[in-house]
């Protein structure tokens, strides 16, 4: 079956897509899946070393986290 075309109405090329286009498009999809895996696994690619604090340097005022470092002084409000 042809398609008979109007002369005033001919076809248009499309243009191609550069092979760098298309190698960065499949790239990043391949980033994106990898990603998607390694989030749905719940992996990490390098896992810290992980160390104790001691309850000393944690409980002792204006050390590690303590109480003291959050509230100190005066806080403003009404």
């Amino acid at each position: 079956m042809t398609e008979t075309r109007a002369i005033d109405n001919p076809p248009v090329p499309r243009p191609k897509r550069p092979m760098l286009a298309t190698a960065m498009i499949v790239f990043s999809g391949l980033v994106v899946a990898g990603y998607s895996v390694l989030a749905y696994s719940q992996r990490e690619l390098m896992q810290p070393d992980r160390e104790e604090i001691p309850a000393s340097v944690r409980a002792s005022p204006g050390g590690y986290r303590s109480y003291h470092f959050w509230h100190t002084g005066f806080h403003g409000g009404k």
